[in-house]
């Protein structure tokens, strides 16, 4: 997809690697709708959107909430009269010993992540039906998706299930003709969004603006699915067709001992 004078929304815009691909992407004469909770880092996203010649709507509300997530797809739709494209952001994975999680907690990550990419989804699919033109819709998933991680449980299981709900979904659209809207999934490896506090490794991590660059890439590919950092993604590709029990002793090896 061409990146330039498109209605775009992104979700997950205040920092990491939604900040960076929605500045990025204002230096493409766009109309760009940007969300999340924080409402003053919005608004200094929103300024440098602006700064640099894009057109900026800024919606400060949850995306665990499905009401926020209507509310901002309506009102870009209707300013802009369509979305071209999304960019589905919203997601977080802390550390998690499942043999110590509550309940609560494991429901939690997966409301982060994967009920705030169902609650965009429904309205952006609802909206872009009517639509004629190419539009595309993108999920920031992660390389985590492919198999169970120690102390990622729960962010893996619910990444997986995104990653899986959104390969029907692409399956249905074109089976039901809607040929113009494409789905895309992109799976990055670890990204150094904020300073983390675990011990956990993170071979080949990336900048949030070496993310930003391979994410604008990925988009203008049109590939259904994107894996980065070569190394990285090589490695994943390795571990699904590895043996269970090779893969298991790899993983505890590099895992703490006590969390």
């Amino acid at each position: 997809m061409e990146i330039h004078n498109k209605a775009i929304l992104i979700t997950g815009a205040s920092s990491g690697i939604g900040r960076a691909v929605a500045v990025k992407l204002a230096a493409k004469n766009n109309r760009i709708a940007i969300t999340a909770r924080r409402r003053d880092l919005l608004k200094e996203v929103a300024a440098e959107i602006e700064a640099a010649g894009s057109e900026c709507l800024v919606f400060a509300g949850d995306a665990t909430e499905a009401a926020h997530a209507e509310k901002a797809v309506a009102a870009t739709s209707k300013r802009w009269g369509r979305i071209d494209l999304a960019v589905l952001n919203v997601g977080a994975g802390p550390v998690s010993n499942l043999t110590r999680a509550s309940a609560e907690s494991i429901t939690d990550c997966m409301r982060t992540n994967y009920d705030a990419m169902v609650h965009f989804y429904v309205p952006l699919i609802r909206q872009m039906k009517t639509q004629t033109s190419e539009c595309l819709i993108t999920h920031i998933n992660s390389l985590a998706s492919y198999f169970g991680l120690p102390m990622q449980g729960d962010y893996t299981a619910a990444k997986a299930a995104a990653r899986i709900f959104l390969e029907t979904a692409r399956m249905e659209l074109k089976h039901f003709g809607f040929n113009h809207i494409s789905i895309q999934t992109i799976h990055p490896g670890f990204i150094n969004t904020k300073p983390k506090k675990d011990a956990l490794p993170r071979p080949g991590e990336l900048s949030t603006d070496a993310a930003a660059e391979q994410i604008l890439r990925a988009i203008a590919s049109g590939k259904p699915e994107v894996r980065f950092p070569f190394g990285t993604a090589f490695a994943t590709r390795i571990g699904r067709i590895a043996p269970r029990w090779l893969k298991t002793f790899i993983l505890l090896k590099a895992a703490r001992k006590s969390y």
